[in-house]
């Protein structure tokens, strides 16, 4: 666990001398008599850390922290150093990353902090900071201490004031509080940023709006020159065209063909017409239609489709478990048979063997039993005779000379010379004969261990493959589906949001415009609007429209028409009569209408006594400036009224006159007097007319129409969402089964792997037996060869003497006894021979026999391991059907829901299916329609360019005539055709005269309209092209902004309702009552405060301002616990937080604060007993001799 090791103080406040405080984790007090500097230990953690300003330390600036002892120095300095333990978590990421990142490091163990504080002589004074010795700055230091989880906004530290703020500090600032603990700040930012990147495209979509009003304007303009352009052109060119018509008669072929494609076209543009009233009416059906269609689709949703898919989606996944465990038991069945036919070949393996074995077991009987008993019985014979024919010899030899005596020595001596060599040549044949016999096992061991070895391999490669599992790609595919399902949470929750938005703006708009229709039809100005948007003929305008005044005479002269200025002039009374129906017709209110024709206007009066009355304007009717045509209006909406400069210039005439005066007081001629405070303004004003909506209903109406956009584009991506997740949740139902099809498959490879290593394992032992025995073999025949190599020597060495002494001396009787005693040593040689071929051939029997139930005995082994695998693959044979018996009623289960929703919705259906098969039907007919109009459409282009190859024909053949015609032949053979061919030429010449006549009265006209009205025309939609995309941008940013507000109100009720959990939690503990925290607006937290709410035991709930001192000290200590616990720390400090508290609840604090040191390092400045007792440690502090701090530890 991370805490704090050791604080090192250097002539910080009252610590004059470096002081070196140890720490360890646990509970440690802080104790000490008042003034001696005990609090200036956690004011020293908290200058060194950086986590409080200098008025956080006590101090007005940083200079006062220093030492005062210090000041005869001329520069003066103070540090403090806090070292950490990171033993604990020192090989964690997180920490190593954090001690690769510093050059120096204290020790591998430790990471020390630093912050250095000069003041030089002339007052001025800098501040240093350093992690491990490296300076750093603030920003990075806090960077640091938030891997470790101290944070600068958190309660690490917490001292006497902050408990006391809490209980001071209103509701909102308490709720800031969550904010900081939710990163509400890091969400305002990015909606601040996202709302001036929205501003910078709301000042292009202006100015793009200004251009585009401009570009219409220019538009406009040119539309006129542009028309009449068109009109000269095409008219020049239907001259041009009669006059060839005129030259050239000879071409009524080609009129005729252009006639026949003209008739061609109108007969298709009555088709096109009576196709595109088919198309509307087909429209509008398909219209209706698919309203009930998408009726139908909401009610087949609300029936429950999803909750279908959702059990079809479950449905498939047991399913396709069923599958797999069929497909598992299937392979299992096919391994079992497997097993079945290698046991079977196996015990025909053996049988074949045993057969073989029996009838080398009936070969070695016979051998030893017949064979070799009567071989030793021969050898024994020979034996006796060569020992007879030597006794002989030795008698000879007795009366022969010492020759004789020599000769027989040494042939005693070499038969007993080969009498020793023969058991060693007899042991040398049987060792070698094992020797090969063992080798030969040893060679096809060592074959059958390499076969294991390669087997081993490919599974093992087969393994490897498999070990490349889809767990990383199920996990991967998880993740993904985790975000996008947090992301379809978030889009739909602003949706939700929006749409509430919507409502409520959407009713309070509701309630503004009738605010606003009724405020009008009082004022009389809604029926005047109605009419002046209806489409009546006559109406001139409102009154206030009509006139126009001085600014400073605008307030006397409304005031004294009044509601007149509302009354509508008309052109006569039929037309106020007209609009007096229609207000009826519409319900839309009443309004006076003033018919210029039968108005009547009051004649001036003598006001003789005015003229030079002081204060004196003049009157209403001649102060407004109009159209001499509405001059008797005025002067019914005025009569003789006056205009004064104020009410004591205009009381003596009180009675006299209506007088009206510059501040609007208005006095009646009947004695009334109307004035005060200057009258709220009506809409209506004189040259002004508020047609305009209010500012606040544009802003609500702007609001609703991006929410209406921002809602179409959410909707969009909640169906890419969701069709994203389906998808998602598809490829993760697929990866799983192939995960498990593969988990399972690497299992089985496993046991096959285990199954071969412990073959091998065997094998390798009987190889390591087999070697062994070679090796023991080879020994033994390298002693007896070494023994049988001296006695070889000797003997041929006897034989070579012998062969000597036969050479030198000649007995007849004597070399007849050798000869025979040789024959009778050649016959014994030969039987021993033929003694030792039936030994090693007895032997080679056994050796067979004892390799064949060698082979037998693996068999057996083989098939006793193939019985335990068959009993394995039984044991999960009997899993699967466990499994599959599960699944099994899971699926009739899933299929018995999924039949009940699908009967539900069958009806549903079969009216929607017939609704989208009817609308099918609809759009193929329309469809068909479109495809005859542009057909139409492609052959009357076809027939305009046939027409234009016909023009030019015409102008082809023009050329070619010569300049004068006389006569036309053709007209001789048209007969009946001829009269009117000519009465077509003096119509044609007339209208050509007309023609030429108008085209010159047209002139001028600008033919560059039609260029320039391209060009407009072209940057018109270009630019309105721009101003869609800066649109779709504005949406995007908009609703960016909606889902960082949702997810910040979101990471806000996370925060708080963690908070308040904590909070129920510590209080109960703390004060055994309850307690909670309470927002002021739970719909909208922010635009409300949070309130401390507690029930005390024995005392009814209570809010924090109307408890105790004590108890509002224990319930912000609640509320600091449960804040620290929804963001732990390695340690924490408290100063004198028990200082208002009584002994009962000390005591009650002190247990939690050491329940919590499990978690984290707790540091307590206190001076109370029960606070002291239970701590683990107590640190003393005191003032020497009155000058410096002094720190003396007690451990507990």
């Amino acid at each position: 666990m991370v805490h704090i090791k050791r604080i090192e103080l250097s002539n910080f406040k009252s610590f004059g001398r470096t002081t070196s405080i140890p720490f360890l984790p646990g509970f440690t007090v802080v104790s000490g008599p008042n003034g001696s500097g005990k609090s200036n230990i956690l004011d020293a953690l908290l200058f060194c850390l950086g986590l409080a300003t200098s008025k956080g330390l006590r101090a007005e600036r940083l200079p006062d922290l220093i030492n005062i002892s210090t000041n005869n120095r001329s520069n003066q300095e103070a540090y403090v150093s806090v070292t950490f333990d990171i033993s604990d978590y020192f090989n964690s990421e997180k920490l190593l990353d954090i001690t690769q990142q510093q050059d120096n490091l204290v020790h591998k163990n430790e990471w020390k902090v630093t912050r250095r504080l000069r003041v030089t002589k002339g007052g001025s004074y800098s501040s240093n900071y350093y992690i491990n010795e490296r300076p750093c700055n603030v920003n990075e230091l806090h960077e640091e201490l938030n891997r470790f989880r101290i944070y600068p906004e958190g309660y690490n530290v917490v001292l006497q004031g902050d408990v006391t703020s809490i209980i001071s500090m209103n509701s909102r600032e308490r709720r800031v509080i969550i904010d900081e603990l939710a990163g509400v700040a890091e969400f305002d930012r990015k909606i601040n940023k996202t709302k001036e990147t929205l501003e910078e495209v709301k000042d292009r979509e202006e100015r793009c709006k200004i251009l585009q009003i401009e570009l219409e304007n220019s538009l406009k303009r040119l539309t006129a020159d542009r028309t009449k352009a068109e009109k000269y052109q095409k008219l020049k060119q239907e001259i041009s065209k009669k006059k060839e018509w005129e030259m050239v008669l000879l071409w009524k072929s080609l009129l005729k063909k252009i006639s026949n494609i003209e008739i061609q076209k109108l007969n298709d543009e009555e088709t096109a017409n009576k196709l595109i009233n088919n198309s509307l009416y087909l429209k509008t059906r398909l219209s209706k239609i698919n309203i009930d269609l998408e009726n139908l689709n909401l009610q087949v949703k609300a029936l429950g489709e999803d909750e279908r898919l959702t059990i079809a989606s479950k449905l498939s996944t047991k399913k396709a478990q069923v599958n797999q465990l069929q497909q598992q038991k299937k392979e299992f069945f096919c391994i079992i048979e497997k097993i079945k036919r290698e046991e079977n070949k196996i015990t025909t393996t053996i049988l074949q063997k045993k057969e073989e074995l029996d009838g080398l077991s009936q070969n070695s009987n016979k051998l030893q039993q017949e064979l070799l008993p009567l071989l030793k019985e021969q050898k024994l014979r020979s034996y006796q005779t060569l020992q007879m024919v030597r006794k002989q010899a030795a008698i000879i030899a007795e009366t022969s000379d010492s020759w004789i005596r020599e000769q027989a020595n040494l042939s005693i001596e070499t038969s007993s010379l080969q009498n020793k060599l023969n058991p060693q040549l007899e042991q040398k044949a049987k060792l070698t004969e094992r020797y090969q016999q063992v080798s030969s096992i040893l060679n096809k061991e060592e074959e059958q261990l390499r076969k294991y070895e390669k087997d081993i391999y490919l599974q093992n490669k087969e393994l490897e493959k498999l070990s490349i599992s889809y767990i990383e790609e199920v996990q991967i595919i998880s993740k993904t589906l985790d975000i996008e399902k947090q992301d379809y949470s978030i889009i739909k929750e602003t949706q939700l949001r929006l749409n509430k938005e919507y409502r409520d703006k959407q009713r309070h708009l509701d309630r503004l415009e009738a605010s606003r229709q009724a405020k009008q039809e009082i004022q009389g100005t809604y029926a005047s609007q109605f009419i002046l948007n209806s489409d009546l003929s006559g109406v001139c305008g409102l009154v206030a429209e009509l006139g126009q005044v001085a600014p400073h005479h605008q307030l006397a002269l409304e005031i004294a028409a009044g509601s007149r200025l509302g009354h509508i002039v008309v052109e006569d009374n039929t037309i106020a009569i007209a609009g007096i129906n229609i207000l009826k017709q519409a319900k839309a209110g009443r309004a006076t209408f003033l018919p210029l024709t039968k108005i009547r206007f009051y004649s001036k009066q003598s006001n003789y006594y005015l003229k030079n009355a002081p204060g004196f304007i003049g009157l209403a009717v001649d102060l407004v400036i109009c159209n001499p045509a509405y001059k008797k209006v005025f002067s019914y909406i005025f009569s003789n009224t006056a205009v004064f400069e104020t009410i004591d210039y205009a009381k003596k005439y009180l009675g006299k006159q209506r007088i009206v005066t510059l501040d609007g007081d208005l006095l009646e001629v009947s004695g009334a007097m109307t004035g005060g405070s200057k009258p709220q303004r009506s809409s209506i004003r004189f040259g002004v007319l508020n047609q305009g909506e209010p500012e606040e209903i544009k802003i609500f109406r702007q609001r609703l129409v991006d929410i209406e956009n921002l809602v179409l584009r959410n909707e969009e991506n909640i169906q890419i969402k969701i069709k994203q997740i389906k998808d998602l949740s598809d490829k993760l139902i697929k990866t799983e089964q192939l995960s498990r099809e593969q988990q399972l498959k690497y299992q089985q490879v496993r046991n096959e792997i285990e199954r071969l290593k412990n073959y091998k394992k065997d094998l390798e032992f009987k190889i390591s037996n087999h070697q062994q025995e070679i090796k023991t073999l080879k020994n033994e025949l390298t002693d007896i060869h070494k023994i049988s190599s001296v006695l070889e020597i000797e003997l041929l060495e006897k034989h070579k003497q012998l062969k000597n002494i036969e050479k030198s001396h000649s007995h007849s009787e004597w070399k007849e006894v050798q000869i025979l005693i040789k024959d009778q040593e050649n016959h014994l040689q030969d039987r021993e021979i033929e003694l030792r071929q039936g030994e090693e051939k007895f032997q080679k029997i056994r050796n067979q026999i004892t390799s064949i139930e060698h082979k037998i005995h693996e068999d057996e082994l083989k098939i006793k391991l193939s019985e335990q695998h068959t009993v394995d693959i039984n044991n999960q044979q009997v899993d699967i059907e466990n499994k599959l018996q599960k699944f099994d009623v899971e699926v009739e289960n899933l299929e018995v829901s999924l039949e009940k929703l699908t009967q539900t919705l069958d009806d549903t259906k079969t009216k929607r299916d017939c609704l989208e098969e009817k609308v099918k039907i609809l759009e193929k007919e329309y469809q068909s329609h479109v495809w005859t109009l542009e057909k139409l459409e492609t052959r009357q282009k076809e027939r305009e360019e046939a027409l234009s190859i016909l023009e030019k024909e015409e102008e082809i053949a023009k050329l070619k005539l010569p300049v004068s015609f006389p006569e036309i032949p053709l007209l001789s053979e048209l007969n009946e055709s001829l009269e009117s061919l000519s009465s077509h030429t003096d119509k044609l010449q007339k209208e050509m005269y007309k023609k030429q006549k108008y085209l010159e009265s047209m002139e001028p006209v600008n033919m560059l309209a039609l260029e320039e009205y391209e060009k407009v025309q072209k940057r018109l939609r270009e630019l309105t092209n721009k101003l869609i995309t800066i649109q779709e941008e504005r949406t995007e940013l908009l609703l960016r902004i909606e889902n960082f507000t949702t997810v910040r109100l979101r990471s806000f009720k996370v925060s708080f309702d963690a908070v308040n959990d904590n909070f129920k939690k510590i209080f109960s503990t703390l004060s055994q009552g309850d307690g909670y925290l309470q927002l002021d607006d739970e719909k909208d937290p922010f635009k409300g405060g949070l309130n401390l709410v507690a029930h005390p035991k024995g005392k009814p709930v209570q809010r924090l301002n109307s408890m105790s001192g004590g108890e509002k000290s224990l319930t912000a200590l609640s509320f600091i616990f449960s804040l620290q616990q929804y963001r732990p720390s390695p340690f924490y400090a408290f100063d004198e937080v028990d200082m208002f508290l009584d002994g009962a609840n000390v005591e009650r604090l002190s247990q939690m604060i050491q329940k919590q040191t499990e978690k984290a390092q707790f540091i307590v400045v206190s001076l109370r007993r029960p606070m002291i007792e239970a701590s683990q440690r107590t640190i003393g502090v005191t003032q020497a001799r009155g000058a410096h701090t002094q720190v003396l530890g007690i451990k507990l």
